[in-house]
């Protein structure tokens, strides 16, 4: 067993989210996501003293080692992340650290790889994307994944209000709005042309964060450009983004704007 597994925890865009409509205390709910070039690194070792531990707290990750831990009966681990991921924007980052760690563990303790995914998808929403990556259809509470041929490795400018966006608070408001069904088909496919996909978007908890935090129509308004593929907002917010084929049109349109930003681009996750 080797002292240590390293794996990268990838950021992901909802570049559609569709709520289907309630299921008990959840939604269930219908996105295109994509892994972008963003992640934290995720550092796995043994203990003897058969603890699990994490040095970063409120994370997904301990939970989903704790149940691997219950199944498969191996000793200790702690968890050490060099967070890189803005925490709490709609990108995913605790679940993506929680993807790693189950993935890391696997590797660690030679479990059986399937069975370790088959335990962590339905824990936390974006774990089922994040063990698969790159382009995917994710539908239920995130748990089902249909994958398709990854899209080109457009870049992306991902824009950053100065606050956030509670998940569960957007999720409560959105019941109140019209929903609208992005066309998943007609989506995918013009981004895989490199052809504006606007048309075809939508994020249903948008409304939402637009009524829970004031920043977010204004930097959309400025984010709106002809060069861009698709502009919208992942998750509940409260990030917002802009695809671009040529990285010259991304950074011309960030300078223009009164926010934090980043340039990154569409990954395979490897």
């Amino acid at each position: 067993m080797s002292d240590s597994v390293f794996e990268k925890a990838f950021a992901k865009l909802n570049l559609s989210l569709h709520i289907l409509g309630a299921k008990g205390a959840y939604h269930e709910i219908e996105m295109l996501d994509q892994t972008i070039d963003l992640y934290d690194e995720v550092f796995l070792s043994p203990r003897e003293d058969g603890l699990l531990v994490s040095e970063f707290e409120g994370d997904h990750s301990l939970v989903v080692l704790k149940k691997l831990q219950d199944e498969f009966h191996f000793g200790g681990a702690e968890i050490r992340v060099r967070k890189k991921i803005p925490i709490g924007g709609g990108l995913g980052g605790s679940s993506a650290d929680a993807a790693a760690v189950a993935l890391a563990a696997a590797r660690l303790f030679n479990l059986p790889l399937d069975r370790v995914k088959e335990i962590a998808a339905p824990l936390f929403g974006d774990i089922a994307f994040q063990m698969t990556k790159g382009t995917a259809i994710a539908r239920g509470m995130g748990e089902i994944i249909e994958p398709l041929f990854p899209l080109p490795d457009h870049f992306v400018l991902l824009c950053f209000p100065e606050e956030g966006v509670l998940t569960k608070d957007a999720f409560r408001l959105s019941d109140g709005y019209e929903k609208k069904r992005a066309d998943i088909p007609s989506l995918y496919g013009a981004l895989s042309r490199g052809e504006n996909a606007q048309a075809f978007y939508a994020n249903d908890l948008l409304p939402a964060a637009i009524e829970l935090n004031g920043e977010i129509a204004p930097l959309l308004d400025s984010l709106a450009d002809d060069k861009a593929l698709l502009t919208g907002m992942t998750g509940s917010g409260s990030t917002l983004f802009s695809v671009y084929e040529k990285k010259a049109d991304a950074d011309k349109k960030a300078k223009t704007l009164a926010a934090r930003t980043l340039i990154t681009r569409f990954s395979r996750g490897n």
